[in-house]
C-alpha cells in the first residue's frame, strides 16, 4: 500500500522517479548507505515530529540528529516529539522506515534541515523499509513544492 500510496503521487505529478527495490533492508540511513554505495550523510532521513497538535516531517541528512530546540524555535512551538508509529501510519499512510519525503496520505509541512550536500545524489525511503530512489536536494525542493 505504502509504496503504491508514492507511485500515485509521482503519477499524479509526472515525476520520471524510479523506486529501486532491494533485497536488503533500508530501514536505517546506516544500512542504505550500504545498500546504495553511498556515505550515511547522502541518505534522506524522513522524520515525523508533533509539534504542540501539528505534525511536521523534518528532512535530515542521515549522518545528524534532529534537534528539537532548533524546531521548537523554527516552528514557534512549545512542546515537540517524535510522533508515534500509529500517528506516522495515520498522517503519511507509510510505516516506519519507509516515509518518503513526499507523497503522503495528508500533505505535510516539510522542513529541510541543513547539511545535505547540494552537490552529491540523494537516496530517500519510496513507501516501504527496502524501496528507495535517487535524488537530488534541488530535485526534492522542487517536488515539495507540489504538495
Amino acid at each position: 500500500m505504502s509504496v503504491e500510496l508514492f507511485k500515485k503521487f509521482l503519477k499524479k505529478h509526472n515525476l520520471d522517479i524510479k523506486p529501486v527495490k532491494s533485497e536488503r533492508s533500508t530501514l536505517t540511513a546506516k544500512e542504505a548507505a550500504e545498500v546504495h554505495g553511498v556515505s550515511v550523510s547522502n541518505i534522506v532521513k524522513s522524520l515525523v515530529v508533533k509539534a504542540d497538535s501539528d505534525f511536521f516531517i523534518c528532512l535530515c541528512p542521515g549522518d545528524k540528529r534532529l534537534s528539537f530546540e532548533y524546531l521548537k524555535r523554527k516552528l514557534g512551538k512549545k512542546e515537540i516529539r517524535m510522533a508515534t508509529a500509529d500517528e506516522i501510519k495515520e498522517v503519511t499512510g507509510h510505516s516506519i522506515g519507509g516515509v518518503p519525503p513526499f507523497g503522503h496520505k495528508k500533505p505535510l509541512k516539510t522542513i529541510i534541515i541543513r547539511g545535505f550536500n547540494p552537490k552529491q545524489p540523494l537516496w530517500a525511503a519510496a513507501g516501504a523499509s527496502n524501496v528507495n530512489f535517487k535524488t537530488t536536494l534541488s530535485e526534492l525542493k522542487r517536488i515539495l513544492e507540489l504538495e
